[in-house]
């Protein structure tokens, strides 16, 4: 079980439809989100199996189809909580805009944060929106410390440019 998660609009399905080489789950760019819910894609990499799970955005705020009954953040800890407590965790995907690597995602990381405390599960940072490939190979360098800085640690990162093509 692979949960990808991150703010609204940063690519999480983009993500998950790169991960899985095809168009498996819905994406937009509009300016309302598309994930609604929460939803499991079973994809196969390698002749492994996997369970990839997309997210609804963390501050999808209470424009569109979103339910505002529950914060998008308590949902989010609820899920994780269930998910290590019955399926089992493997690995979260924290998805981040390349631009938006700032101050402003600290609140998500520490919602997660908390929600996982005391479990031993890997994190990722998954940098999206670097659209050009000779860009993503650099960001890291260049930003890499600029977001340790802002006490967000994770066990490893990738950046990538999800466009199709």
């Amino acid at each position: 079980n692979i949960v990808i998660f991150g703010e609204t609009g940063v690519g999480k399905s983009s993500l998950i439809n790169l991960i899985a080489g095809e168009d498996i789950a819905p994406i937009s760019p509009d300016a309302l989100p598309c994930t609604t819910e929460e939803h499991a894609y079973e994809v196969e990499i390698r002749g492994q199996r996997y369970t990839l799970h997309d997210t609804v955005g963390l501050g999808g705020g209470s424009y569109g189809s979103i339910p505002t009954d529950v914060a998008p953040a308590k949902k989010l800890k609820y899920f994780l909580t269930k998910m290590s407590q019955e399926d089992g965790l493997h690995l979260l995907v924290y998805c981040v805009r390349g631009s938006r690597a700032t101050r402003a995602v600290r609140h998500s990381y520490e919602t997660f944060a908390a929600a996982i405390s005391g479990m031993k599960i890997p994190v990722v940072l998954a940098v999206t929106c670097v659209d050009d490939l000779s860009e993503a190979g650099d960001w890291w360098r260049r930003n890499g410390k600029t977001v340790e800085s802002i006490g967000i640690r994770f066990d490893s990162h990738a950046c990538v440019c999800t466009l199709p093509g």
